[in-house]
């Protein structure tokens, strides 16, 4: 099915704003490469900026759709880690510009940083301390550890990888097989750090 003017917007611009940040992306470039007269993009959008918030939310939505799915009511604390490493590796194969609006966001954040991906930064960390709290609660995870501190290492080790994987491909295979391999490696041994093996 052929895509509608508003998608190749969004995929222009998901590709341009990537690679130059919003203030480095003109209207008429985004036009361009969508192929799009450039007053379609005040119709869909409202702006350029407007454009960039979609972009964001496109980028940053499937986070959400992770944690749906790593939240089952059915799971225990140890699956639902596990389920949200696998499914971090799955989201970042899925949407490859994910790190650099992240990096970008990070390093200098534009005035979409809080409406838009504070929001999935947050839920993801509340989905974290609430897992590793419910882990405590049930004797799985061990009751001296620091909840919060804990979430964050995750959250890095993981998303470390994503980050800096344009220089370690130059080290290891750069594939969905070894995206997995790491996040699974990396949520093992967070895993045996945090259990509980006194049984108390």
């Amino acid at each position: 099915m052929e895509k509608n003017t508003k998608e190749k917007l969004i995929e222009a611009g998901e590709k341009l704003f990537a690679l130059k940040g919003l203030a480095g992306v003109s209207i008429r470039e985004l036009s361009q490469e969508a192929g799009a007269n450039s007053a379609l993009i005040s119709y869909h959008f409202g702006s350029k900026e407007g454009l960039y918030a979609a972009v964001l939310e496109n980028q940053f939505s499937p986070i959400g759709a992770l944690l749906d799915s790593a939240a089952r009511e059915d799971a225990s604390p140890t699956e639902k880690i596990i389920s949200y490493a696998r499914n971090v590796a799955v989201v970042h194969g899925r949407v490859p510009f994910l790190t650099k609006f992240m990096m970008g966001e990070i390093l200098n954040p534009s005035r979409f940083f809080e409406p838009v991906i504070r929001k999935y930064i947050e839920r993801a960390y509340r989905f974290l301390t609430d897992t590793l709290n419910e882990g405590i609660a049930c004797g799985e995870f061990r009751k001296d550890m620091d909840v919060k501190t804990a979430a964050l290492s995750l959250a890095g080790i993981i998303n470390f990888y994503f980050i800096s994987r344009p220089i370690f491909r130059h080290f290891v295979s750069d594939s969905s097989a070894q995206d997995e391999q790491y996040v699974m490696q990396a949520v093992d041994i967070f895993l045996n750090g945090v259990k509980n093996y006194d049984g108390q």
